[in-house]
């Protein structure tokens, strides 16, 4: 391993440790404070397991985050994440979009998206006037499970 990765290692470590002090971060991850430490000063690198544990606190999926370690720009292409939602099965991609409209909802530096929300039928159409326009889609509260769903749970 390179010096790059472990530079990049140290600063996602402190950014996922955020105002957590090393000791109170290690409880979190169940690691002791000195394992925090050595990751911190480049003398030692965290298992998968705790890789992926920091890259979940830092919103990443972990092969994402190992492929920032490395220093491969770009992560997950469009197509990458195209493939794996086709083959997600609709529990799963309905749990999905409850979450992302969720978060779309409650984010700070993100435009209103939902006017109001309600009942969609399978036709919901978006609200606007003109071409151009912002468009909000009402979204369902809640994605109810459809007869193919019903028999994977």
């Amino acid at each position: 391993m390179n010096e790059g990765f472990f530079a990049k290692l140290a600063v996602a470590v402190q950014e996922a440790r955020g105002k957590l002090s090393q000791r109170e971060f290690a409880e979190v991850l169940g690691v002791s404070q000195s394992t925090v430490q050595q990751w911190e000063n480049g003398k030692n690198v965290p298992s998968l397991e705790n890789l992926e544990k920091i890259a979940r606190i830092k919103g990443m999926l972990v092969e994402a985050f190992v492929a920032y370690l490395y220093g491969r720009t770009g992560g997950l292409t469009s197509k990458d994440i195209t493939d794996r939602v086709e083959v997600m099965p609709s529990r799963d991609f309905a749990q999905m979009l409850r979450v992302m409209a969720d978060r779309m909802d409650t984010a700070k530096d993100a435009p209103p998206i939902m006017e109001r929300r309600g009942k969609a039928s399978a036709n919901a159409q978006p609200k606007g006037k003109g071409e151009g326009e912002s468009v909000p889609l009402e979204l369902p509260e809640r994605v109810e499970m459809d007869e193919e769903m019903k028999g994977e749970a």
